[in-house]
């Protein structure tokens, strides 16, 4: 099957805007399993100590039809570390028949030759590698694995060397902010994009977890990505578009995307457990219209959000309030010092 080239993803975020219009579930992520071979300080799955049971090969394969039949278009496959799952080509190799744009989540640390060179017979789109820190030192203080280094450095190279389209994505911690020039640069050696992301959430089962020993300050964050004039223009652009969007659910999740977990759970989003219906009981149809469902219903007339006056600064989300304290509009400390910071750095350069 011919693949698309990388140009794409330029059109990706215009055909998500089509689909809310009619209501598509254009885009959805299968959460193949919760399993992880290293232990990140900060995930929000990780921990979870019991695993529920997992769909099989031929039950993602079900739901994955089902889904096209529906308009899926995009799918994104992560995890927890997908590689871990035994029959990883059973599910994917099916699915890169379908027609379907995909794109794999990995940390890397378990691709071999072999599996790169069984994946070039239908390589995905793109497989999105994360690298959490330029040395030993810091993905033993992050994933609690210094082999973990060399071993996702080596996955990264095998990608390269059997042509697999790859690009890298980090996480900014404490532990590795004074890494990511180092990242970056590591990512310029290898001809590879990288995309950095500093906003840590909570877990999604409520658990405790170590992010406030990982995640940075609104001071830090805010600063670090002023830095990015890309970055920064994006938020001065959207300001307003932001204050004018209508509802509490202001993304594309539960409108033109959705989420299924590793039992099959179908919710609007990874971080928002809800409506945890199951499309292989229901169908796919129905399981989506109830998704929709949350995201048109559980909207105040008039949130303490929504009359903010930094709300065009503020990612505050369903899925943030739900992970604090189980509502969808509670305002999150955290997220509110972001907005107020954002709002004091940007007002300099206007």
């Amino acid at each position: 099957m011919t693949k698309l080239t990388t140009d794409y993803r330029l059109l990706v975020p215009e055909l998500l805007e089509h689909a809310i219009v009619y209501k598509q579930p254009a885009s959805g992520t299968f959460e193949l399993t919760n399993n992880c071979n290293i232990a990140c300080r900060m995930c929000y799955v990780r921990s979870c100590t019991e695993q529920s049971k997992e769909l099989s090969a031929s039950e993602w394969l079900i739901l994955a039809q089902d889904a096209v039949d529906n308009g899926m278009v995009f799918l994104t496959l992560t995890g927890g570390e997908i590689l871990l799952r035994p029959d990883f080509f059973e599910i994917y190799e099916p699915l890169s028949h379908m027609g379907l744009v995909l794109t794999i989540f990995t940390n890397g640390t378990l691709i071999t030759d072999e599996f790169a060179k069984r994946l070039t017979q239908y390589p995905p789109n793109l497989t999105k590698i994360t690298l959490y820190g330029a040395s030993r030192t810091t993905y033993k203080a992050i994933t609690g694995s210094a082999d973990a280094f060399n071993r996702c450095c080596s996955g990264i190279e095998t990608f390269i060397k059997r042509g697999i389209p790859v690009g890298l994505k980090t996480t900014i911690t404490q532990q590795n902010i004074d890494e990511l020039e180092s990242m970056q640069q590591m990512a310029r050696n290898w001809g590879l994009p990288i995309t950095a992301s500093w906003l840590l959430s909570d877990r999604r089962d409520g658990k405790s977890s170590e992010i406030e020993k990982c995640r940075l300050s609104p001071q830090e964050g805010v600063k670090l990505e002023s830095l990015d004039h890309t970055y920064k223009k994006k938020w001065l652009e959207a300001r307003k578009d932001f204050v004018l969007k209508n509802g509490n659910f202001y993304c594309r999740a539960g409108k033109a995307t959705f989420a299924v977990t590793p039992s099959g759970e179908m919710n609007v989003c990874l971080n928002l457990p809800l409506p945890a219906v199951h499309p292989l009981k229901i169908g796919f149809q129905k399981a989506w219209e109830l998704v929709q469902l949350v995201v048109e219903t559980e909207q105040p007339d008039e949130s303490v959000c929504d009359l903010c006056d930094v709300r065009g600064y503020c990612q505050i989300c369903p899925a943030w309030s739900y992970n604090l304290d189980r509502s969808l509009t509670t305002p999150v400390p955290y997220i509110c010092e972001i907005a107020q910071e954002r709002k004091k750095i940007h007002n300099k350069g206007i």
